[in-house]
């Protein structure tokens, strides 16, 4: 038992030498790829943010591609119905959804934070039932027209249309989405391809060691640990830098622009934690990607 305990303290101590010497062969290399593991993860949590700051977005009454009419008084489900019913036929309107009083104060806690003071005990019976009318896109530009008929129904109290920097995000959710879906693909291709090429190189720089060391018997979990390894700090420390850049710069966005306090936090801890693992994944996969080429040429 001891002899082996010796044994693998010996492989571990000349994988760790193995790690550095190699660092120290190419350290302008090592620590271009730990600024652009740092850059890739960077972006991603960028990409993630504005995506999360958009969907949030999209739960604020009134925004540029939302219409809320708010209802006088209550109504009975067979009116809600009719008047539902009225609504969807209206001209530029794609969808419309009835929003109760409770819905209604759950979105709230949704958008403003169920600990917020400001919704702490509200009863919901003080809040109007109201209509959520989603507009079609290409009917953006004529609201108004759409808004002046709304006025025109006895039931419908009050009209909220915001056209202001939320709304505008919001009514881009799904540009958003989809445009942070591809951007993320392509982060997370060059991110491993960054740590392939590293790799790569590192092997192709001591070829001769490898092979000397393959003919006394050294295994390959042996010959290649270091790469694997080396390939995962690049991800572990280029993500907490990335992590902790991300943290600061949306501490100071929101510091400067109140108006998306209630949308977007500075990152938790879960996130930096699934940030970190990500990026040492994507890490380590274009480590073992590397290694098998270099075993198949």
């Amino acid at each position: 038992g001891s002899e082996m305990c010796i044994r693998d303290r010996v492989r571990l101590f000349y994988i760790y030498k193995r790690i550095v010497k190699g660092i120290s062969l190419r350290p302008w290399g090592s620590f271009l790829t730990l600024i652009a593991c740092w850059f890739a993860v960077f972006q991603l949590s960028f990409v993630l943010y504005t995506v999360t700051l958009a969907g949030k977005a999209t739960l604020i009454p009134g925004t540029n591609s939302t219409v809320m009419a708010y209802l006088e008084g209550s109504l009975q489900e067979s009116a809600v119905q009719s008047l539902k019913e009225r609504l969807v036929v209206l001209e530029g309107v794609s969808r419309v959804s009835y929003i109760s009083r409770d819905d209604g104060l759950l979105r709230m806690k949704q958008w403003l934070g169920a600990e917020n003071p400001l919704i702490e005990g509200l009863d919901p019976m003080i809040l109007p039932d109201a209509f959520e009318i989603r507009v079609k896109p290409s009917y953006a530009s004529k609201i108004e027209t759409l808004i002046k008929n709304l006025r025109e129904i006895p039931a419908i109290e009050d009209i909220r249309c915001h056209k202001g920097l939320v709304g505008i995000i919001a009514g881009s959710y799904h540009t958003i989405l989809f445009a942070g879906l591809f951007l993320a693909l392509v982060v997370i291709v060059c991110l491993t391809l960054v740590i392939f090429l590293s790799v790569r190189v590192g092997i192709m720089t001591r070829r001769q060691e490898i092979e000397v060391l393959n003919l006394l018997g050294a295994n390959k979990g042996f010959l290649f640990a270091p790469y694997i390894i080396e390939a995962a700090l690049y991800g572990l420390v280029g993500s907490l830098l990335a992590s902790l850049t991300a943290w600061a710069l949306a501490g100071y966005f929101l510091s400067q622009m109140p108006v998306v306090q209630n949308l977007i936090s500075p990152p938790g801890i879960n996130n930096l934690l699934a940030m970190v693992v990500f990026a040492c994944l994507c890490s380590v996969s274009g480590a073992v990607f590397a290694i098998r080429r270099s075993l198949d040429a």
